[in-house]
């Protein structure tokens, strides 16, 4: 699959689980909010069904990258076992969302 546009990725919301208990949830929307500086409300989330540290947080993230927090935090990478949550410079959607895939080992998922 090519590199998606910012419409393609704009009201993205799927999950999947897998067999060897891992989830990835994506949801990507762009909006107009105060909160949400750069355009976009976002998380890209590969976990654990069930939490398992270190190799996970307590709530089961392996990676994740949001701006859940955008008006306090801006925009985060959560890496487990790491409990702090990096800060990051948002480089785009697609260019995050590209990032994300590229870092863990599930296949990105076909959209519409």
């Amino acid at each position: 699959m090519g590199s998606p546009t910012d419409a393609e990725l704009d009201g993205v919301s799927m999950g999947q689980k897998y067999p060897d208990g891992t989830v990835v949830r994506v949801f990507c929307l762009r909006t107009e909010q105060n909160t949400y500086r750069s355009g976009w409300a976002y998380k890209l989330h590969y976990g654990a069904t069930e939490p398992d540290p270190p190799r996970t947080l307590e709530d089961g993230t392996i990676r994740r990258y949001d701006n859940s927090h955008a008006d306090t935090k801006g925009h985060e990478r959560h890496v487990a076992p790491d409990p702090e949550p990096e800060s990051i410079e948002f480089p785009g959607m697609v260019a995050l969302w590209n990032r994300f895939w590229s870092e863990i080992p599930k296949p990105e998922f076909e959209l519409d």
